[in-house]
């Protein structure tokens, strides 16, 4: 059985279809099963997905280092959470 913090590890790979297809079944059977893990995948997804979206247009610097850092933060307390 895979951990949360094997899944947070994993994480961009799983992401960027970068794993084998048993390490990635192992982490999709987690995070079924891991309401935590899944709510975590899916705000970075759609962080990436903004991020995606936002660099199509010029975003101004005083908002970019406050993403930075709210996004920074939220990793931080998610690692604190599965640790």
């Amino acid at each position: 059985m895979i951990t949360c913090k094997k899944v947070q590890e994993l994480l961009s790979d799983y992401l960027d279809d970068d794993l084998k297809e048993a390490v990635c079944e192992n982490v999709q059977k987690h995070l079924k099963d891991c309401p935590d893990c899944m709510i975590h995948v899916d705000s970075v997804k759609k962080v990436i997905r903004l991020y995606r979206e936002a660099t199509d247009t010029s975003m101004p610097v005083d908002i970019q280092i406050r993403l930075h850092d709210v996004l920074k933060k939220a990793r931080e307390e998610s690692e604190e959470e599965t640790t």
